[in-house]
């Protein structure tokens, strides 16, 4: 089933980001970066999923969140069709079993529907399976990157796709 996120969800979509990112990032992040924990992770997904501007979307399976995605207009656009999409996470026993796709699609029909032409999003430059999955569905890498760990080597890559909904599947 797929839903609005409620503020008694946070708890629940921090549990999939913790446990998505610890699974499918361990390669990517050596042990001196201290690890993400639960409770870390939701004040901002408190702060998303009050937001009036952005949408927080899960999926459940048999009353479990196991999927959740995060998407709305970009806080800094270059032009005021620009949206982003935030967050995209689903918990490791679903990798592959298409909770992902759903929740993707649901982000991108929205923002669409919505009048955005064209949505960004950061992925670390060594998530090739996400970059993959994005490069796949027409995004196209950009010229910007960023890093939340100096130091670390560890950069995000900067994704654009404009929203002609045929090519955004």
């Amino acid at each position: 089933m797929i839903r609005e996120a409620t503020a008694a969800d946070v708890p629940h979509v921090a549990r999939v980001q913790l446990r998505s990112a610890l699974a499918g990032f361990a390669h990517i992040f050596p042990e001196s970066i201290p690890k993400p924990t639960e409770a870390g992770l939701e004040p901002e997904w408190a702060a998303l999923v009050a937001s009036e501007d952005t949408s927080v979307v899960l999926a459940e399976d048999h009353g479990d969140v196991v999927g959740v995605v995060a998407y709305g207009p970009d806080p800094l656009p270059r032009r005021g069709t620009d949206s982003v999409l935030r967050k995209l996470y689903v918990v490791p026993e679903q990798f592959g079993n298409g909770i992902g796709t759903q929740l993707y699609e649901r982000a991108i029909t929205d923002l669409a529907g919505a009048g955005y032409t064209r949505v960004r999003l950061w992925v670390l430059e060594q998530n090739l399976t996400a970059r993959r999955m994005y490069e796949r569905r027409g995004w196209r890498l950009q010229p910007w990157s960023r890093s939340d760990w100096p130091g670390s080597g560890i950069l995000e890559l900067g994704y654009t796709l404009d929203l002609d909904y045929s090519s955004a599947m």
